[in-house]
């Protein structure tokens, strides 16, 4: 008597015949679907809600996990690095444990409840199309996820063909098999090329990484698009789906961790997770910090601060993907400690600096040198930022020899090699005009806009380094800061018609145009405006655009992560701009002649790099702002 063969969900609820070929019919698998046999398919089914902590499993589904920690990457001081030269080459090779050997539940079985309540939760009150929809349409803008760049379109795709159908515990079902999926290791060999690692976490076999991909793109397009008719209308509408994206993004990134099996995707997962954070909890807070060091462990967990050039069997593209990881979570190490004010996490000393290639076919040289037909792009734009970023700690790590005797000449070698980045760019990513004036697409004018700003920051801390104290700024610095003023203003202007190319406005206004918007007055109290080449009303009438944009809303809200920040800086300059107007045309007493002047001096000039809200503090105690009133509201 032959056996009865139950179809899969996908061709029961669709009502088609199924070849009942497991783990993936033939259906499913040209449709790219995922394919679930129900355990108990000719039983018939309770009638009341099924429990959310019991939900029906699927039947190739081993919920298990190595019993043994990973240990990632073992450098050259560890035990096992040792322990590799007393062995004998018989022993070195040893068997691994066998698989059945005594294991575990893998995963967190809360955790992978509650991403499948949450999942739930976001699919009924938003269209899975409606999202993907929306990704397509931020991706067609020319913006993408840095990192993840090459699968997000894929991942869209996969994850709006993947739920199709919806009884009462179909959220948990999928979670499990997402799960499943995830517990794969990820195959390659030196052959082996994109699509084919793609089709790993794609269309049958997506995993939960794939959801983390696709929910962080949705959370980073429902802030580059205000107004999507098919998602949100409001801002609390757009607020609650960029919520929940990112709460999405964020299980679907610990479920993947939680099965202490890390790879490249878990760590391009983490990467944009944790730039997600950036901009949702703001530059400043702890839980961005904490995220952004949590990326960093698994770098060097991998291994990928090692040179990857020695590794074997690795693909080409590959290789390319991971030097790109290293060198964006790099730069991101040393941006972000600048900004905070903190020691960076990732020592150049014990790092071998990679970037990825500039040319469709990579090659080892000089990072300096460049393809003369570069294109403006991501993978630029992490060349870039990660040689500015190098150049950055070779800065910090002066500021603590800062009063050694050869100090100046190392700054000078700096200085040099700061110049010789430059020029080594090819021409056309050197903007040497008003961005107004030039007539590229909005992606490249922002591109070029990032490079500049990053060439000018290099030089800015240099000379920021030199000075003896903050109160006092010299002519070099003003300069600098000027320009990266002026070029943060234009940002700030067109910023309608510019894409986001690896960094955002609210970044770029904190990051750069605040600490120069700050040399900028200490110049103007110190009377220094008056030295030739520096335009008096150019710098004000840059100061009161940047304060006019902060103060009426069009760069950042109360409530949004850095208002806080922007606000107590913008209140400190416009007092100053009060007090300059209301002195019809009297010049700014000088700081030195102030009375308290040098109490205050003493003040501010205890951290050179402290230009956060510490430095806006002190700055608005200055002697010549602490008799004017508040200004008046605006109305």
């Amino acid at each position: 008597m032959a056996t009865r063969l139950a179809a899969c969900e996908t061709c029961r609820k669709a009502k088609l015949a199924c070849d009942h070929q497991q783990p993936v019919c033939s259906r499913c698998q040209s449709s790219g679907g995922i394919c679930i046999y129900r355990t108990a398919p000719f039983k018939r089914r309770r009638t009341d809600k099924p429990s959310l902590r019991s939900p029906e499993p699927s039947p190739s589904f081993r919920p298990i996990r190595n019993p043994y920690p990973n240990p990632g990457y073992l450098g050259s001081s560890s035990h096992a690095a040792i322990f590799k030269h007393i062995a004998s080459d018989d022993q070195s090779h040893a068997a691994a444990p066998e698989p059945d050997a005594p294991s575990q539940l893998v995963g967190d079985n809360y955790l992978l409840l509650q991403g499948a309540d949450v999942l739930r939760n976001l699919l009924i009150g938003y269209p899975l199309s409606a999202m993907k929809e929306l990704v397509t349409f931020w991706l067609a803008k020319g913006a993408n996820l840095a990192l993840a760049e090459p699968f997000v379109a894929q991942c869209a795709e996969s994850v709006s063909q993947l739920f199709t159908f919806h009884d009462d515990n179909w959220h948990l079902v999928y979670a499990r098999r997402l799960l499943q999926n995830s517990a794969k290791p990820l195959q390659f060999n030196e052959n082996s090329d994109l699509d084919a690692f793609s089709a790993q976490f794609l269309n049958h076999n997506s995993r939960w990484e794939t959801l983390g991909i696709f929910f962080a793109a949705v959370s980073r397009a429902s802030i580059d698009i205000p107004f999507f008719p098919s998602l949100y209308t409001a801002e609390e509408e757009q607020y609650t789906l960029r919520r929940l994206a990112t709460k999405l993004s964020d299980f679907a990134l610990e479920i993947s961790l939680s099965l202490d099996c890390l790879n490249d995707l878990q760590l391009i997962v983490q990467y944009e997770n944790f730039i997600v954070h950036s901009y949702v909890d703001g530059d400043q807070s702890y839980h961005s910090w904490r995220k952004l060091g949590d990326v960093i462990s698994s770098t060097f967990a991998l291994g990928y601060h090692e040179n990857l050039e020695m590794k074997l069997g690795i693909p080409t593209f590959l290789m390319e993907l991971r030097k790109t990881a290293f060198a964006r979570i790099y730069s991101a190490d040393k941006n972000i400690a600048i900004f905070l004010g903190r020691p960076p996490r990732m020592n150049r000393r014990f790092c071998h600096f990679q970037i990825p290639s500039d040319h469709p076919t990579p090659r080892q040289g000089n990072p300096n040198e460049w393809d003369p037909d570069s294109k403006p792009g991501y993978r630029a734009d992490t060349r870039w930022s990660a040689l500015c970023a190098f150049l950055k700690e070779e800065v910090w790590e002066l500021l603590q020899d800062k009063h050694d005797a050869a100090c100046v000449e190392r700054a000078s070698i700096i200085q040099r090699k700061t110049e010789e980045q430059w020029n080594a760019l090819p021409a056309h990513f050197r903007l040497e005009s008003s961005l107004k004036q030039c007539a590229q697409s909005p992606f490249q004018r922002d591109f070029l806009a990032h490079v500049r700003l990053t060439h000018l920051h290099v030089l800015f801390l240099l000379r920021l380094l030199l000075l003896n104290t903050l109160s006092e700024p010299d002519i070099p610095i003003i300069e600098t800061a000027g320009q990266m003023l002026a070029l943060v203003v234009e940002i700030i202007l067109l910023r309608e018609q510019l894409t986001n190319s690896g960094t955002g406005l609210i970044w770029k206004v904190a990051y750069y145009g605040l600490p120069a918007a700050g040399i900028l007055l200490l110049a103007l109290l110190k009377q220094h405006s008056h030295t030739p080449g520096i335009s008096r009303n150019k710098i004000l009438q840059d100061l009161s655009v940047f304060v006019a944009e902060v103060q009426i809303g069009t760069i950042v809200k109360p409530g949004d992560p850095n208002y806080a920040l922007l606000s107590k800086a913008t209140s400190t300059i416009q007092r100053f701009l009060d007090s300059f107007h209301s002195d019809a045309g009297q010049p700014v007493p000088e700081a030195g002649h102030e009375e308290g002047s040098d109490d205050w001096a003493a003040l501010l000039s205890q951290d050179l790099w402290d230009l956060e809200a510490g430095f806006w503090r002190s700055l608005a105690d200055h002697p010549s702002l602490l008799a004017l009133d508040p200004p008046l509201p605006s109305v």
